[in-house]
């Protein structure tokens, strides 16, 4: 097995444990850093990590989404694999929740609820993402 690989599956076993242990914003940093790994593999995946197929990478969360979702005017097969909406929502979530905890906005009680959900949503979001990743890699061979 590969070092990433392992380390990757180490992130999801801690992603579910900082759950169990209610470790909520850790949970969602694990959860952020898988995405953001299943979203370099589907730019490779569709012509390269960077724009237009650059090997400069793409840096942020939502830019590597937008030339996905770019890439998938042309690649039926990206496109019928790419959930872009759910995970802008998610990371408007974490990004509403970051600024709020840093501006005092929110009660504990808030910060609290609203990691929790954070966590669990990002859960989520890492399955349907890794799932997707992992199709489009299965089936690309089959349509080059």
């Amino acid at each position: 097995m590969t070092q990433k690989r392992e380390l990757f599956e180490g992130f999801h076993k801690r992603m579910d444990a900082a759950i169990e242990s209610k470790f909520y914003l850790e949970a969602s940093w694990y959860a952020y850093a898988i995405i953001e790994d299943r979203l370099v593999s589907m730019l490779r995946q569709s012509g390269g990590i960077g724009y237009n197929g650059s090997p400069n990478p793409i840096r942020m969360l939502g830019k590597k989404v937008d030339e996905l979702k770019n890439r998938g005017a042309t690649d039926k097969l990206l496109d019928a694999n790419l959930e872009p909406q759910s995970i802008f929502d998610w990371a408007e979530q974490r990004n509403t929740l970051m600024h709020a905890m840093a501006d005092g906005s929110l009660s504990q009680a808030e910060v609290d609820k609203q990691a929790y959900l954070l966590a669990m949503n990002g859960r989520e979001l890492v399955r349907d993402v890794s799932a997707a990743a992992m199709r489009l890699k299965k089936h690309r061979a089959k349509v080059r």
